[in-house]
């Protein structure tokens, strides 16, 4: 089964999606990147740090064997329709660019009351007026909110509010 997340993605100097939320460093380059090439798959970060908070809490910080785990925050993060990524606030610990759009989500899937936490997902449509999103990507590309929340929200009610969203959210 897969679904359709509604997200915000910082775009690197390579034009690449990057999570909005998770300050990249101290993680190495390449983990924290939605491939342009395939399917990216979570990994629990927790596990991926070095050992320092280890020795500090003198508790191994062991990896858990099905991504996402309801016992832990790790997975690719999704709000569940269009309407609840208008009502988010941006991310301000970057000066990078911010686009928004959907990505496809699948393999283990947690289902929370605003959104998705996904082992498996894909960008499959971006919001790139700009056209800051590298060409590698092969998603559809919107220059109106309103274009890409009427193709792509599966929640959609019919209301007019749609034009809450910023038309340049970069």
């Amino acid at each position: 089964m897969s679904v359709i997340g509604w997200r915000q993605w910082a775009v690197d100097a390579h034009g690449q999606l990057r999570p909005a939320w998770t300050p990249w460093s101290p993680f190495p380059p390449d983990l924290l990147l939605w491939r342009p090439d395939g399917v990216t798959r979570a990994l629990c970060l927790r596990a991926q740090r070095d050992d320092l908070s280890s020795r500090m809490l003198r508790v191994p910080m062991a990896p858990h064997p099905r991504m996402p785990s309801e016992d832990c925050v790790c997975g690719l993060y999704a709000w569940l329709c269009a309407r609840a990524l208008a009502d988010a606030a941006a991310p301000t610990w970057t000066s990078r660019p911010i686009v928004v759009g959907a990505a496809r989500l699948g393999g283990r899937l947690v289902v929370t009351e605003r959104g998705y936490r996904a082992q498996l997902g894909y960008p499959v449509a971006v919001l790139d007026p700009r056209g800051v999103v590298s060409p590698a990507y092969a998603v559809a590309r919107y220059l109106s909110w309103d274009a890409l929340v009427a193709e792509w929200d599966q929640h959609d009610d019919g209301d007019q509010d749609r034009d809450r969203y910023p038309p340049d959210p970069l």
